[in-house]
């Protein structure tokens, strides 16, 4: 900057430019000068919110995880029984086909093989929609014929 200002004095002291001239060429200088000045401190502005945002958002999610931990491992500790159960259900379940299957060469499936009382899906012994637009379908055929 002050080399700029320099040689404008010396293009004055050279007759090139008249005062007026330098004097407007040294305002937009220094302007110049101040919106570089601007530019640095939104820079450095913009910086410390971003650092400050990144430290509280790192602060939260610690404290997240601090908060979830005791919620986490209870989920965990109270599944765990069900989780063996399953494990040894499904471990008996396997030894039984592996048995029959040594036992016997005979591949029929027999009644031992599935668990008693499970209900897949209820059956509802009402009619649907469906088969109800079937039946008319039908006796409108027979009507026309």
């Amino acid at each position: 900057m002050k080399e700029e200002r320099l040689a404008v004095l010396s293009m004055v002291e050279k007759g090139i430019i008249n005062v007026d001239e330098a004097e407007r060429l040294l305002r937009a200088l220094s302007e110049t000068a101040q919106s570089e000045e601007n530019k640095d401190s939104v820079i450095s502005k913009a910086g410390e919110n971003f650092g400050s945002f990144i430290k509280n958002a790192a602060e939260k999610t610690e404290k997240f995880i601090d908060d979830t931990k005791p919620v986490v491992k209870k989920a965990a500790m109270d599944a765990s029984p069900k989780i063996k159960e399953l494990s040894e259900k499904a471990s008996i379940f396997t030894n039984k086909i592996i048995k029959r299957k040594k036992d016997s060469e005979n591949n029929d499936v027999t009644d031992d093989d599935f668990e008693k009382d499970v209900t897949i899906m209820p059956v509802s012994h009402e009619q649907t929609d469906v088969e109800e637009t079937d039946k008319e379908h039908d006796e409108n055929k027979n009507e026309k014929e």
